[in-house]
């Protein structure tokens, strides 16, 4: 998010602008995990979510339609414009029925405690109770690949879109 956000002082307060549409549409479609004292916030949501555009009232609904204003015009042009190629690649990529880890969040003084895991491990169960054969995500930092891949996600694509510069891993893992 330096990419979205490069001024670290109000970074934490812009990706709050964004989680927390993600959470409200993830709550509706998905799931979202919380580990215990609020240390971090996962979440993820079903491919139909990202077969098209969201509709216009989930599009209100979540606060998604206001990000531009929360975080600013220029901000929210460079992540739409990293987002949509990477979003196409998921799709072009993905089967029709997939679960998305859309977010995944632990606050700077609760990392390295394996908050991450907990949270991505217990969504993995919720995918698999919910019957969702595959689940899929994205990450642009390459020291979570590992992690990533220590779970049991493989590397399906890489990419670095012209849009951003910035390179991105698409992941899967079967359920």
């Amino acid at each position: 998010m330096a990419y979205v956000f490069p001024d670290a002082d109000s970074r934490i307060e812009k990706l709050t602008q964004i989680f927390l549409p993600l959470i409200r549409t993830s709550l509706r479609h998905g799931g979202v995990e919380i580990t215990p004292g609020n240390g971090g916030v996962l979440a993820w949501a079903p491919a139909k979510v990202f077969s098209g555009p969201l509709k216009i009232l989930e599009l209100v609904r979540s606060g998604m339609v206001w990000l531009p204003a929360s975080i600013g015009l220029s901000a929210a042009q460079r992540l739409i414009a990293h987002d949509h190629a990477c979003e196409a690649a998921l799709i072009h990529h993905a089967p029709k029925d997939f679960a998305y880890i859309w977010a995944v969040g632990v606050r700077p003084d609760q990392a390295g405690k394996g908050l991450g895991k907990q949270m991505i491990q217990a969504a993995l169960n919720d995918m698999r109770q919910q019957g969702y054969k595959a689940c899929w995500l994205r990450t642009e930092n390459p020291k979570n690949v590992g992690l990533y891949e220590y779970l049991g996600f493989q590397q399906v694509h890489i990419e670095t879109p012209a849009s951003s510069g910035m390179q991105s891993w698409l992941m899967v893992q079967e359920l």
